[in-house]
């Protein structure tokens, strides 16, 4: 399944403007930051999943234990299934959390509500059949494009949180593992959610530049739910 470069684009843009730019329907709260806190922190956030080699080098940073990730899961893609007993125990552990990013990862703008509704229920039941894990209220519209329908049916079954960010890695497809550390570097900051994707493998070094920088700002990634709490909705 293929991620049009220009919808990835077009949907970075415009959710980079949303704080302060945009209200959402009374029954939908969208997110780009995390609340005000007295610790230096930001969410690290990882969208899809085409590459079960980028998804297991993730979960390999989580299990250290020192940066929490949320995993925006793309439930169509296989990597969830190879993966499913080291994201089963680092859910138990509380070193990431699983979003809902829908089955087939389509502009949710260009559906009707009923299937909106059927994609988001597809990844949700799945997480609920593999992990045993309820995602709400978090999900990702694909593309970071939603709209007042949208978020209506979103919130109808119970995913009441379009997580959008403020700040991206700009690893889409083709992009080098050094442009990646530069994107890195203008957006990591305390407070804010950054979106990541685990569509290609990145090289160890370039990870390794990352967390270099979280470190050097001072900066741990936690999860949303350690973020906003557990009854945020």
């Amino acid at each position: 399944m293929e991620i049009s470069r220009g919808k990835f684009l077009i949907g970075a843009t415009a959710a980079l403007l949303i704080p302060g730019a945009e209200q959402a329907d009374a029954r939908s709260k969208i997110i780009s930051k995390l609340p005000a806190s007295k610790t230096k922190r930001f969410a690290w956030t990882i969208d899809d999943g085409i590459s079960s080699s980028a998804v297991a080098s993730y979960l390999d940073i989580a299990e250290k234990g020192v940066h929490h990730l949320t995993l925006f899961v793309t439930s169509g893609y296989d990597s969830w299934r190879t993966h499913s007993k080291q994201i089963a125990r680092l859910l138990e552990a509380g070193s990431i959390q699983l979003g809902n990013h829908t089955v087939r990862h389509k502009d949710l703008t260009t559906l009707s509500s009923q299937q909106v509704k059927n994609e988001l229920m597809g990844c949700h039941n799945f997480l609920l059949d593999e992990f045993g894990y309820d995602a709400r209220p978090y999900f990702r519209p694909p593309y970071g494009i939603s709209n007042a329908k949208v978020r209506s049916a979103a919130a109808e079954i119970g995913y009441t949180v379009p997580t959008m960010w403020y700040g991206s890695f700009g690893d889409n497809f083709g992009v080098s593992d050094d442009r990646i550390v530069q994107f890195a570097k203008k957006w990591i900051a305390d407070g804010r959610i950054i979106i990541d994707h685990s569509n290609k493998l990145k090289s160890q070094r370039a990870l390794i530049q990352i967390q270099q920088i979280m470190k050097s700002r001072g900066l741990q990634s936690v999860t949303l739910t350690e973020a906003f709490g557990p009854n945020f909705k």
